[in-house]
């Protein structure tokens, strides 16, 4: 079981860290930006690839899928209900609880398609696969973290990790489709103008995300515990 955990990790870190940001970087530069869509469907097919990995000796449980789905949605209704309230929404922190309570690659899933889902509501764009990108890697990282770990339940290491993790991963990623598209030029100014510009909405997203993973990261990730052993689903969790 070892064994096979951390060949999934290093699948699911050349998947996430190297194959989905060339893509997008790639689709910036080459793609017109009307095919947008073609991005956000490559992160989500490059997204089952560790899936695919995790369960090649077993056959995915209906409970697995229903969980998914079920958190994918409450992250996209988090994020509707808060429309008039901008940067502060749930949706990354339920996307980090995903992660902590089964794992990397199921905060991956939850938190690229959420974003995905969400954007019809928001409206598609050329971001639409960076923030995918980003709140994906996200849950990755807390299920690194996390998953599995007696610290999985604290009240104080998970926000606190889980508003790190927004500010500088989510962040930069999604500042990151600015620099591609609006400079001609990189120039060292350029870049850091528009990096230090996104800065203060990062930060306030941040401080949301350790506000509600305060108010309900523990009780989430305890009923979520509970479900897993008593269906017994997630067994593979890296």
């Amino acid at each position: 079981m070892q064994r096979k955990n951390t060949r999934l990790t290093v699948v699911s870190a050349v998947v996430f860290l190297v194959l989905c940001p060339a893509a997008l970087v790639a689709s910036v530069r080459f793609l017109p930006s009307k095919y947008y869509y073609l991005s956000a469907v490559a992160v989500i097919l490059l997204s089952l690839i560790p899936f695919f990995t995790a369960f090649e000796r077993r056959r995915i449980k209906t409970g697995e899928i229903v969980i998914i789905s079920l958190l994918i949605a409450l992250s996209v209704m988090g994020r509707a209900v808060m429309t008039f309230v901008p940067q502060i929404k749930p949706t990354a922190a339920l996307v980090v609880v995903a992660g902590v309570a089964f794992g990397a690659n199921v905060g991956f899933a939850v938190g690229s398609v959420a974003m995905f889902i969400s954007n019809f509501i928001y409206g598609q764009g050329m971001f639409t696969p960076f923030q995918m990108l980003g709140l994906g890697l996200v849950g990755f990282a807390a299920g690194l973290l996390f998953c599995g770990r007696r610290s999985a339940n604290s009240r104080v290491a998970v926000p606190l990790a889980g508003a790190a993790l927004v500010f500088c991963i989510y962040g930069p990623i999604v500042d990151s489709c600015s620099v591609l598209t609006m400079l001609p030029v990189f120039t060292a100014g350029g870049v850091f103008g528009v990096y230090a510009a996104g800065a203060p909405f990062n930060l306030l997203y941040a401080a949301s995300t350790a506000l509600f993973l305060f108010l309900l990261g523990k009780p989430m990730n305890e009923k979520l515990e509970r479900l897993r052993v008593k269906y017994g689903i997630f067994e593979v969790t890296t």
